[in-house]
């Protein structure tokens, strides 16, 4: 799995979970931190954020990396996404980017989509526009995928791909779901081998269902669910729903090597 690219500045676990907390609080006015850290943030609120900071003379790093964004776009080589073209099977699949960050498609016709400068909130809208020269009126569902470490009291551990929009619940579903010895209490987000989240702000994200993107994830992240100490079984119970819910299935998800 390609490395997760370091930031300049890296905040510290009770950092994030204070930036997680005022992000997410009602009427809380979205800092321009947060919004560089969003998977899906949009062209138009990266560009609110560094003026934002450019005005106030925030942290010089931070600017750099949100017109960075603006000017090289999300992807890099090694990426994956998922497409959903209908009535075009051969278009529908998981694709990586190319070292040149483009998006080679399997179809004479296509050919290759260059990725560069383009946001994962603008891939949806630019692979749709970029088939319309090709396709006759083509319906399109295009998502980033996530690569993702899941550990520990999951059905299947491993590497994942996982939609920027989907919800943390659905990462777990991604590994089978959490086994009948998981402590959701224990649950933490990891990166670069520290815990950046975890405890109750966690639990209640996923109980929320927050996405992903909403809760600050990065390529590489890994999600570790522990193993709860016998007589724990009632402290599971509020995160029984996680497991039901593998009935109704999870799209867009697909095992990473």
């Amino acid at each position: 799995m390609r490395p997760t690219p370091t930031s300049p500045r890296r905040p510290s676990a009770g950092a994030l979970v204070a930036l997680l907390l005022c992000a997410g609080s009602a009427g809380a006015q979205e800092l321009p931190d947060s919004v560089a850290a969003r998977l899906l943030a949009t062209r138009a609120d990266l560009e609110a954020a560094a003026q934002r900071l450019e005005r106030d003379g925030g942290p010089g790093a931070l600017l750099a990396r949100v017109r960075a964004r603006l000017a090289d776009g999300d992807f890099a080589p090694g990426d994956r996404v998922l497409l959903e073209v209908r009535d075009e099977p051969a278009l529908s699949d998981t694709f990586e980017v190319g070292p040149a960050r483009e998006l080679t498609l399997p179809s004479p016709t296509v050919g290759t989509l260059s990725l560069r400068g383009v946001l994962r909130s603008e891939f949806e809208p630019r692979v749709t526009e970029y088939l319309g020269q090709f396709l006759q009126r083509p319906v399109v569902r295009a998502r980033p995928l996530l690569r993702l470490s899941i550990q520990g009291e999951v059905v299947r551990a491993g590497f994942y791909g996982v939609p920027a929009d989907a919800v943390l619940a659905d990462a777990l579903m991604a590994a089978g779901g959490t086994t009948k010895d998981a402590d959701m209490r224990k649950m933490r987000i990891e990166r670069d081998g520290e815990a950046v989240w975890k405890g109750r702000p966690l639990q209640d994200a996923v109980a929320s269902g927050r996405t992903l993107d909403q809760a600050f994830l990065r390529d590489g992240d890994q999600i570790v669910i522990a193993k709860r100490k016998s007589g724990g079984f009632e402290g599971n119970l509020r995160f029984l729903w996680i497991v039901v819910s593998l009935a109704g299935g999870v799209y867009g998800l697909s095992r990473a090597f």
